[in-house]
C-alpha cells in the first residue's frame, strides 16, 4: 500500500470528521472576509475623524481575529488528540514520526485551501447580507458593498498564519509522543478530585463579590481603593471554576439527604461525577463563551434599543443653542417667530444665563485644575428658570446634575473659583501639564495676582443629581448639564470682573413639529452668524476635527435631540451589529466546542453502557439517563455564563435610568442565547446516542 493511498484511504473513512473541521476554518475565513471588506470600505474609510465607525469596525475586526485564533487552535487540538487511536495504529505498523507528520501536512494544506476557497466565497456570496443588516441597523448611514482585493488579502494573510502555527503545534505534538502515548490520548480517563471544600469557599467568596462590586463601584465602599474593583471582577471571573469542579459531589451530598431521589438517580450522578472533572476546563471556557456573548451582545442591543429613552432622559429639551458675546447674538422674540413662521408650535422656551469660571480644587498644599469653564448660574436665574425658590447662603453653593446617579457617592471637592484671563490660564495649564495636573499654591497666587475669587469649602456644597435644568452635553467650546448654583450676591461679584466673553446664555426649547422649524432655526443662524453654507452641515458637533477657529463656529451650532437620536442609533447600530455578530459566532463556538467533546467520549461511554445492559438496564433507561447527562452538561455553561453576562450588565446599567428597560432587552437576548444551546443540545444528543447505542 502506497503513501498516496493510505491518505486516500484515510481521508475517506474519516471524512465525517474533516467536514466538521473544514467547515469551522470555512466560517472562520468568511467571517473575516467579511470584516476586511468593512475596514478597506470606502465609506467608512471616509468617515475615519469624524465619527466612532471606523474604531468600531477596527476593535471588531480585533476581537473577531483573537476569536478566531482561539476557536482554530482548539478545533485543531480536538481533531488531533480525537484521533489517537488511528496514529497508534498507524505507528505500529512501522510509520515514523516524519511520515505522520507529512500525512498531516497534506490534510492541513488541503483543508486551508479549500477553506480558503469557500470561505471567500462564502463571504463574498453572504457579504451583500451581511450588508443589508448592517445598513437596516444604521438607517442615516449607507454603507455600500464593496468587494476589494485587501480584504480577500487580509483574510488568507490571518487564517494562513493561523493555520501554519497549528501545524507546528500538530509537528511537535507527533514528534514528541511514543505509541502508547498516542493511544492513551483517546482512551485516558480525565479523571480528578472534588474538593468539596475549596468549592464552598469559593461559592461564598464569589457571593461575596457580587454583592460588594455594585458597592465599590459606586463609592460606598472603599472610596479610596479602586483597585478594590478589579480584585472583585478576578474573583467572580475565577470563582465559577472552582465551583464547577465540586458542583456535583456538592448535589451529591445534598441528595443524599434524600434516600429515594438519591438512589433514583445514582447512576446519573455517579457518572456526572466523572464528566465533571473531565469536563471542569471545558464548562468553565465555554461559561466565559457565553457570558462573553451575553455581555456583548446584550450591552449593545440594550444600548440600541434604549437610544430614544436613554436621550431623552439626558435631554429634556428639543432644541438648544448657547450664545455668547460673539456667535448667536439674537433675541427670543425674534427665534419664536421664526419657530411660528414655520408650523412649529413652542410649548416652552427659556433663556438661561450663567457664567463660565476656571474652577480649581483645594488639594491642601497643590491646587488641581477641575475645570476651566465651570458653569455657574445665580440663584434668581435658576428660580425663574425652574420655577422654584432656592436660597443659597452667600459663600455656598448647590451642585447640580442632569444625570440621575443616585447610586453613586459623590462629594464635591473644595474648591476656588476665579477670574484669571486666558493667558494666565495658559500659564497655568502648562505648569500643572508638567505637574501631574497639580499647581502649587505659591505659584498660583503669583501668576492669579489680585483676580477676583470666590472660596468654596465642601462642606458648603450641596450635591442634587436628576434635575432636568438643561440638556446634559458638551463640546469642545461649552459644556451644559452640571452647574453650581450661587448666591446672587456671589454671582455678581464674579460677572462683575470676568470678561464679555465668559457670559453665555442657553437658549432651551419644547418645540411641536420640530422638524422643519430646525432647519428654519438653523438657516436664520447661519445668517445671523455671517456663515456660508459651508458650516453646519455636520449633525455630530461632538467631534469636530477642526482645532481653529473654524471648529469653535461648528461647535456653536444648534443642537436638535432628533438629530442626536439618530446620530445614536448609527453609532449604537455599528456596535451592535458588530458585537451581535461576534456574539453569535461565541454562541456557536460554545456549541461546537461541546458537540466536539461529547462525541470524543461516545467509544468510552459504549464500554460503559453495554455493561448496564448486561444487568438489566432498558434501551429506553439508557435514552432517559443520556438526555439527562447531556441536558446538565449542556445547560449548566448557560447558568453560569449567562448569569455572570446577566449580572455585569445589571452593575453597568445599574445608575441609569432606564435600568429596567435595559435589563428586560438583556433578558431577552438570554432567552435566544438559550434556544441556540437547546438546538445544539438535540443535534448533539441525536448523534450522541446514535453513535453509543
Amino acid at each position: 500500500m502506497t503513501f498516496s493511498s493510505i491518505v486516500r484511504k484515510n481521508f475517506i473513512y474519516n471524512f465525517n470528521k474533516y467536514i466538521s473541521f473544514y467547515f469551522v476554518n470555512s466560517l472562520i475565513v468568511a467571517m473575516l472576509f467579511m470584516y476586511g471588506s468593512l475596514i478597506f470600505n470606502s465609506t467608512i474609510v471616509n468617515n475615519i475623524g469624524k465619527s466612532s465607525l471606523y474604531d468600531t469596525v477596527i476593535v471588531s475586526l480585533g476581537g473577531t481575529i483573537l476569536f478566531s485564533i482561539i476557536f482554530i487552535t482548539y478545533t485543531n487540538v480536538s481533531f488531533l488528540k480525537n484521533r489517537g487511536k488511528e496514529f497508534g495504529v498507524y505507528l505500529t505498523l512501522g510509520m515514523t514520526a516524519k511520515d505522520l507528520t507529512k500525512l498531516i501536512f497534506i490534510e492541513n494544506i488541503g483543508i486551508m485551501i479549500a477553506a480558503l476557497i469557500t470561505g471567500i466565497l462564502g463571504g463574498t456570496l453572504f457579504g451583500r447580507l451581511f450588508y443589508m443588516g448592517l445598513n437596516k441597523i444604521l438607517g442615516g448611514t449607507t454603507i455600500l458593498y464593496e468587494i476589494n482585493y485587501e480584504s480577500i488579502l487580509l483574510s488568507i494573510g490571518v487564517f494562513t498564519l493561523i493555520s501554519l502555527g497549528n501545524f507546528l503545534f500538530n509537528m511537535i505534538f507527533i514528534r514528541k509522543v511514543s505509541v502508547i502515548d498516542v493511544i492513551k490520548v483517546h482512551r485516558k480517563k480525565e479523571v480528578g478530585k472534588a474538593r468539596m471544600l475549596i468549592g464552598a469557599i469559593s461559592l461564598m467568596i464569589l457571593i461575596v463579590s457580587t454583592y460588594y462590586l455594585p458597592k465599590a463601584l459606586f463609592k460606598e465602599i472603599f472610596k479610596e481603593q479602586s483597585y478594590i474593583i478589579g480584585v472583585f471582577i478576578g474573583l467572580i471571573i475565577v470563582c465559577p471554576y472552582m465551583v464547577i469542579g465540586s458542583f456535583i459531589s456538592i448535589v451529591k451530598y445534598v441528595l443524599s439527604k434524600f434516600p429515594k431521589l438519591y438512589n433514583n438517580n445514582i447512576m446519573i450522578l455517579s457518572n456526572l461525577s466523572h464528566r465533571f472533572l473531565a469536563y471542569k476546563n471545558v464548562l468553565y471556557m465555554l461559561s466565559l463563551l457565553v457570558a462573553g456573548a451575553m455581555f456583548f451582545v446584550g450591552f449593545s442591543y440594550s444600548l440600541y434599543t434604549t437610544a430614544r429613552e436613554d436621550i431623552n432622559a439626558d435631554n429634556p429639551y428639543d432644541i438648544m443653542f448657547v450664545e455668547n458675546s460673539k456667535y448667536n447674538r439674537v433675541e427670543k422674540e425674534e427665534i419664536s417667530n421664526i419657530i411660528d413662521e414655520n408650523n412649529g408650535r413652542i410649548e416652552k422656551y427659556n433663556v438661561l444665563e450663567y457664567l463660565e469660571v476656571p474652577v480649581f480644587r483645594d488639594e491642601g498644599d497643590e491646587l488641581t485644575l477641575g475645570s476651566s469653564r465651570g458653569t455657574v448660574i445665580s440663584e434668581e436665574n435658576y428660580n425663574q428658570h425652574m420655577n422654584t425658590n432656592i436660597d443659597v447662603d452667600s459663600k455656598a453653593a448647590l451642585f447640580l446634575m442632569v444625570p440621575d446617579e443616585t447610586k453613586m457617592i459623590f462629594e464635591y471637592p473644595t474648591s476656588i473659583l476665579i477670574n484669571i484671563n486666558e493667558k494666565q490660564l495658559e500659564k497655568v495649564k502648562y505648569i500643572t501639564s508638567k505637574n501631574n495636573f497639580e499647581i502649587s499654591k505659591k505659584d498660583f497666587k503669583d501668576i492669579a495676582g489680585d483676580a477676583t475669587s470666590l472660596y468654596l469649602d465642601k462642606s458648603m456644597i450641596k450635591e442634587k443629581d436628576g434635575v432636568k435644568f438643561t440638556n446634559y452635553l458638551g463640546t469642545r467650546v461649552y459644556s451644559s448639564g452640571r452647574a453650581l448654583v450661587l448666591d446672587n450676591e456671589d454671582y455678581e461679584v464674579l460677572k462683575e470682573s470676568l470678561s464679555d466673553a465668559s457670559l453665555k446664555k442657553l437658549h432651551l426649547m419644547n418645540v411641536k413639529n420640530s422638524d422643519k422649524a430646525f432647519e428654519a432655526l438653523l438657516s436664520y443662524l447661519k445668517k445671523a452668524n455671517g456663515l456660508d453654507d459651508s458650516y453646519w452641515n455636520e449633525t455630530d458637533i461632538f467631534s469636530i476635527p477642526f482645532e481653529d477657529e473654524r471648529g469653535t463656529i461648528e461647535s456653536y451650532r444648534p443642537v436638535y435631540k432628533e438629530e442626536l437620536i439618530k446620530l445614536q442609533l448609527d453609532r449604537r447600530g455599528v456596535a451592535l451589529f458588530t458585537l451581535t455578530f461576534i456574539g453569535l459566532l461565541f454562541v456557536i463556538a460554545n456549541g461546537v466546542v461541546l458537540y466536539y467533546k461529547v462525541l470524543s467520549d461516545a467509544d468510552n461511554e459504549k464500554e460503559r453502557l453495554v455493561a448496564l445492559t448486561r444487568i438489566g438496564v432498558s434501551e429506553k433507561e439508557i435514552k432517559t439517563m443520556i438526555s439527562k447527562e447531556l441536558a446538565i452538561t449542556f445547560f449548566i455553561p448557560i447558568l453560569i455564563g449567562g448569569g455572570m453576562g446577566l449580572y455585569f450588565l445589571y452593575v453597568i446599567f445599574s445608575n441609569s435610568e432606564v435600568i429596567e428597560l435595559f435589563m428586560r432587552k438583556a433578558f431577552m437576548i438570554l432567552i435566544w442565547g438559550s434556544m441556540f444551546q437547546i438546538l445544539f443540545y438535540i443535534i448533539s444528543r441525536k448523534k450522541y446516542i446514535k453513535e453509543v447505542m
